[in-house]
């Protein structure tokens, strides 16, 4: 069934209007493998998450921290003050529908084993999380779309529009081969392997992410 879609207005970043190499799709599938770092939820459950809602004092909001811009009808979908819109879980739309303009939400790795759905979208007021798939990429050249405007492919590093320059984790080589100028950009928090890499940037236009961290 296709999503009650949000009233998102202008031109969106097409997903993955670029294929990816065989060596990404190969990381992706064991990164997809590996046993979560915390326990699976149950579905229907509400889940919290300490590493993310409590690692950030409340009144400091990092770069990884959206909005949320509006809720679906029926809660099957959601949309970020970068007019990005994410499709939800069915068994998560009830929660959705609780959460209020404005929430500050996280969005990082779904490790819950046999999922379809890539993401976690975690409300930092609350602490709740919903599955959800990048279903329209943010708004073409809007105030919050961020796109790499730099790239050094030998040193794995990328600069932002929003002038955030960021190192790719070395873990992410293959899938980061194929990042071009131009990406649009959203960044997440990595709640996944390789500690030393706090963020999530998802690559709307390949339709991947890669760990990083700021510098």
């Amino acid at each position: 069934m296709t999503p009650t879609l949000l009233l998102a207005e202008g031109d969106h970043v097409e997903i993955g209007t670029r294929q990816m190499n065989e060596d990404a799709i190969a990381q992706i599938e064991i990164e997809r493998a590996k046993p979560a770092e915390e326990e699976d939820c149950l579905e229907g459950e509400e889940m919290t998450s300490g590493f993310i809602f409590d690692r950030y004092p409340a009144v400091y909001f990092p770069a990884s921290t959206h909005w949320l811009s509006a809720v679906s009808g029926l809660g099957d979908t959601v949309e970020l003050e970068d007019g990005s819109v994410w499709k939800i879980n069915s068994y998560d739309s009830y929660k959705a529908l609780n959460w209020r303009s404005n929430d500050p939400l996280a969005i990082t790795q779904n490790n819950r084993w046999f999922s379809s759905f890539n993401y976690r979208i975690i409300n930092k007021n609350t602490g709740a999380s919903i599955e959800g798939n990048l279903f329209l990429g943010p708004v073409e050249k809007g105030p919050h779309t961020r796109y790499i405007v730099a790239i050094d492919k030998s040193h794995k590093e990328i600069q932002l529009s929003d002038n955030t320059r960021w190192e790719i984790s070395y873990l992410d080589s293959s899938i980061f081969k194929d990042w071009a100028l131009g990406d649009a950009i959203v960044i997440g928090v990595n709640s996944g392997w390789d500690s030393g890499s706090e963020a999530l940037l998802v690559n709307v236009n390949m339709n991947n992410c890669s760990r990083a961290k700021q510098f």
